[in-house]
């Protein structure tokens, strides 16, 4: 259990350091509205997270892999969400006055926050196929349930950890100031990347 426990550790560590979709929302809520906003975001995405855990230890994740209709239903749902933050990150405008900026902060409520993290996370396949592969291969049918929904409640855990850290890390005062006068171009750059990311979901 204990070389279990350490490859789904090592597995999730790479998959969410990796930049994607849930990294993308939680920078860019960060950088538009605050560390408090950032912070919601990663804990929604944790939330987000539970949930893929729930279905795969019921075994759901392997009816929905092999499902076409339903993989595609939740690929294309998950797509059209990216696409409209993608949408408003493309609203952006130039350069603010530092009142603009802290205005702006208050724009985004902290459960609006959560449920763009919760959101973004449940309706992105890649998610899906990654517990799916990660329960699989690596944890074995005898396993308890109870010592896998402990692994499952560690890797919840270290995703909102994780993503609180981005939060923290780009809330830091000098990197508001430069994103007062550059930040439409960040936003610019998270649209793209999302849109990206949403055409991959897609095709």
């Amino acid at each position: 259990m204990l070389n279990e426990f350490i490859f789904l550790t090592i597995a999730h560590v790479i998959a969410v350091a990796s930049p994607g979709a849930d990294f993308a929302l939680v920078l860019k809520n960060t950088l538009r509205s605050g560390k408090s906003s950032g912070i919601f975001t990663a804990i929604g995405v944790g939330c987000g997270i539970s949930i893929h855990l729930i279905y795969t230890l019921f075994g759901i994740a392997i009816i929905l892999s092999q499902s076409e209709i339903l993989f595609t239903s939740i690929k294309v749902i998950g797509a059209v969400y990216l696409l409209w933050l993608a949408w408003n990150a493309f609203k952006s405008r130039a350069k603010q006055s530092t009142t603009q900026l802290n205005q702006q902060h208050s724009e985004i409520s902290a459960a609006q926050s959560f449920r763009q993290g919760f959101i973004t996370n449940i309706f992105n396949p890649k998610v899906t196929v990654f517990f799916l592969v990660l329960f699989t291969n690596i944890v074995s049918p005898e396993t308890p349930i109870i010592i896998q929904s402990l692994y499952g409640l560690w890797l919840v855990l270290y995703t909102i950890l994780w993503f609180m850290f981005v939060a923290w890390t780009f809330s830091r005062r000098p990197v508001l100031v430069w994103y007062e006068t550059h930040g439409h171009y960040v936003d610019w750059g998270m649209g793209l990347f999302l849109t990206f990311i949403a055409v991959k979901l897609l095709f």
